[in-house]
């Protein structure tokens, strides 16, 4: 049948975009990113001047509780304490933090996703994610304070430091104890906990340490007499612990050996004299536990207010069961400053989420408060401050729980999601392996009604992984039945985005159904990029808060997701733009969709994704050259790689010049490269991708996907010299869609980059693969609908694909 499009392709086959263009089409991606970075820089670089001065000079010249106009500081740390845990009656000392401070929620994950007591109190030490030695059987161990008389190294150091040794988070045990030490602050430690928090390097407790009193009126008193000698005051409140979750003694201790026998009489002593002690034979119920960690805390807070200091109460690890944990800030904020914690919610630099924080923000926050935050070069977590948050105390406390309701939640239906997804996957790719093969005519049953069927289900299915996203916008974790409400969610927005796709004028086109499903994906996840990161956050392809791998941003899987559609998208576009004979157009239309992607991955503030540029810039660039007409060799992908290089470095340093409290995760990975954490980093990140490299649903979508590929690309039996083969009943598709193998190459080569450089491996391009094949399938069951005998005029296709048209790359 003639084809309406090929005056219009004759014309496209004499334009060739000319060669400067080409070059500033290949640098433009790369440079708008460092361009896009180096805004809020600018504009902060007057505010940083003027507040970091006053704070390094601070950390020189204080040297005891009063001096120089700064306020004292009492740390009360606990673990294992939730929100759901405060009630009026049973937690009151709680309770009334809750109706007066600033609150938040605590990601307390460490080195493993479970935190012990042990790893809470580390990460305080080093400012880092860092953790106690494992256990054969997984249990968490007991601290145990030093010994009353003249007291030592804190028990288990030597095990302490053995384990952070092998741990490859560039935690440095003792880096709190010695910024204050350095810094001339007074401070007093009460408890095992905080031994371990205010302890150097060689584990010896810096300043003056004091065994937790067993009454709340000698804890009170304790706190009391602290803070007139001492500038930051820690105190361990104690433990929760889920039942059957009890912490275990430290007898494989190496420092055991040298105690005298009454030395671990002593030790046994004071472990089982503590009515909460995990020692007990009768294990006390959570609410018993909670009213012990409660009357410490309200002894605590009740000498810290009459001493006018700013409290911070925070749990810094789980009770057994993973959860977002409790805290709690009041008093004022930072010297030099006019921040005042109180009736608000908290957040830090390195959540940007109202009601938010990490345990590894607790450091950071102590230094600031004591004018120390020029002290330490680069730490992991970001001081906390107030954010706005609903009037009512009641309100605040509602929302946060709903925030911990939420992240519980989605842990529990992301797994099942994941895994019937791949199963649904692995069913399209056997049914469209059959279905597309067959031959004969498509107007006729039963191939008719197959495709039909096979081109909605892949749509449905290519709807899926953005639908997950969508499901944020729908409260279904306070549904009566959670589980069944998300199944619903999903699928509602599932028939919602198929049937946009299936109406319209673009249902005609072979790549028109596919091309709405892969615009909503990219369209979702740059809106809620620029918004925020709202429903990346806690949804089953995206970060979870519980994990604390990343809260606000891109994820690995929605960069792969915004690659795979966005690479779509493009080939939409320009594949119109070229029937239409505007091959300039077409060539500008993927370089600037590039950019917008580049743009809103990488910049800080917005994507804030290191890995995910260099894969864009490369792909795009690449698909922008081949529908431009000109054929890509080895130096036109040297110049594009390093001008990704040089675009990510530059938005990593324009970041790193912020403020410490401001950097996103470019800006700090910066820091920790200029600290020589650079190999911590990598072999993190190495041993990540080997640990996923053999999970089953990855390798399902990704080999599984990777073969569908092929054979709906090269058809079933390719002749040589053939790429498609005359006789294969997909042999038309080629000719229909010329851009069909530059979009292939470039998805992989962005998802194969993607691979190699993020810490997720084949998450990444088995995520992209979930939305691209199904995509690909029904772009292949489209064009078979509309072509009944499944082939195309000889003289169609020796025009359509003319000698200027895209070509595969070369090299």
């Amino acid at each position: 049948m003639p084809n309406p499009a090929l005056p219009a392709a004759r014309a496209a086959a004499r334009t060739v975009v000319p060669a400067p263009v080409l070059v500033l089409l290949a640098l433009v991606l790369g440079l708008g990113l460092s361009v896009v970075s180096a805004a809020p820089v600018l504009a902060a670089a007057p505010a940083a001047a003027t507040s970091t001065t006053p704070r390094t000079a601070a950390a020189g010249t204080a040297t005891a509780a009063g001096d120089a106009g700064t306020t004292p500081v009492v740390l009360v740390g606990v673990t294992g304490v939730r929100w759901d845990d405060v009630t009026t009656l049973t937690t009151p000392a709680l309770w009334s933090l809750s109706r007066s401070a600033s609150i938040g929620l605590v990601a307390a994950r460490s080195v493993s996703t479970r935190s012990c007591p042990a790893d809470g109190w580390l990460g305080v030490s080093a400012g880092a994610r860092a953790a106690d030695a494992l256990v054969a059987d997984g249990t968490c161990r007991s601290l145990r304070e030093p010994l009353a008389e003249a007291p030592g190294v804190v028990p288990g150091w030597a095990d302490y430091t053995a384990a952070v040794d092998t741990q490859r988070y560039g935690a440095r045990l003792g880096l709190l104890g010695e910024a204050l030490a350095d810094g001339g602050i007074t401070a007093t430690g009460i408890g095992a906990g905080a031994a371990i928090a205010l302890a150097d390097d060689e584990g010896l407790p810096v300043g003056t340490y004091v065994h937790r009193p067993t009454g709340t009126s000698g804890l009170t008193r304790a706190v009391r007499d602290a803070l007139s000698t001492s500038q930051l005051v820690v105190v361990d409140a104690g433990s929760v612990r889920d039942a059957g979750q009890a912490t275990h003694g430290r007898s494989t201790d190496a420092s055991d050996a040298a105690l005298s026998e009454e030395d671990q009489a002593e030790i046994l002593a004071d472990a089982t004299d503590d009515p909460s002690s995990t020692e007990a034979f009768v294990e006390p119920t959570r609410a018993q536990q909670m009213q012990v960690v409660d009357a410490r805390v309200g002894a605590a807070v009740a000498a810290a207010e009459r001493a006018g200091a700013t409290v911070l109460v925070v749990s810094l690890a789980d009770s057994g069961r993973t959860a977002l944990q409790l805290a709690a800030v009041d008093g004022p904020g930072a010297p030099g400053t006019d921040v005042e914690f109180g009736e608000s919610l908290l957040t830090s630099g390195s959540t940007r989420q109202p009601g938010v924080i990490q345990s590894v923000d607790v450091t950071p926050t102590v230094l600031e408060l004591l004018g120390l935050d020029g002290s330490v070069a680069a730490l992991s977590g970001a001081a906390i401050t107030p954010s706005a948050g609903p009037a009512a105390a009641s309100a605040r406390v509602e929302h946060l729980l709903d925030i911990a309701l939420r992240a519980k939640q989605i842990t529990r239906v992301s797994g099942a999601y994941s895994a019937q997804l791949v199963l649904v996957q692995a069913a399209l790719f056997v049914a469209a392996a059959i279905i597309l093969t067959r031959t004969g005519r498509s107007d006729r049953a039963p191939l008719r009604p197959a495709l039909q069927v096979l081109r909605v289900a892949s749509l449905a299915l290519a709807a899926a992984p953005v639908a997950s996203f969508l499901t944020g916008l729908v409260p279904w974790w306070r549904s009566a039945t959670p589980t069944n409400a998300f199944w619903w969610t999903v699928g509602g927005w599932v028939v919602a985005i198929t049937a946009l796709a299936l109406v319209g004028p673009w249902r005609r086109r072979p790549l028109g159904p596919a091309g709405v499903v892969a615009a909503v994906t990219v369209v979702v996840l740059v809106v809620d990029a620029c918004t925020g990161s709202t429903l990346v956050i806690d949804s089953p392809m995206g970060a979870h808060r519980i994990l604390a791998a990343r809260f606000y941003g891109m994820s690995n899987q929605a960069f792969a997701l915004l690659t795979a559609g966005g690479l779509l998208l493009a080939v939409v576009i320009a594949d119109e733009l070229l029937r239409r004979g505007r091959r300039t157009a077409a060539t500008w239309s993927v370089a600037l969709l590039g950019l917008l992607l580049v743009v809103v991955d990488g910049a800080p503030g917005l994507g804030s994704d290191f890995g995910g540029p260099p894969p864009l810039i490369l792909a795009f660039s690449l698909l922008a050259l081949q529908v431009s007409g000109r054929k890509i060799r080895w130096r036109t992908i040297a110049i594009i790689s390093l001008a990704g290089a040089v675009a990510v470095g530059g938005a990593a340093g324009l970041d790193w010049l912020r403020p410490a409290s401001e950097r996103t995760h470019l800006g700090r990975f910066f820091a920790t490269v200029l600290d020589g954490g650079l190999w911590d980093v990598v072999y993190r990140k190495l041993e990540v991708n080997l640990r996923v490299l053999t999970s089953w649903r990855y390798l399902v979508l990704a080999i599984g996907g990777v073969a569908l590929t092929a054979l709906v690309v090269t058809g079933p039996h390719p002749r040589r010299g053939d790429l498609l083969g005359k006789g294969s009943p997909m042999a038309g598709l080629r000719t229909a869609v010329p851009l069909l193998k530059p979009a292939v190459a470039a998805i992989g080569l962005a998802l194969a980059v993607g691979f190699l450089i993020n810490d997720s491996g084949i998450v990444v391009p088995a995520t992209g693969i979930a939305l691209a094949v199904p995509c690909l399938v029904a772009a292949a069951a489209q064009w078979r609908l509309g072509v009944p005998d499944g082939h195309v005029d000889v003289a169609d296709e020796a025009v359509t694909e003319p000698p200027g048209a895209p070509m595969p790359a070369t090299v």
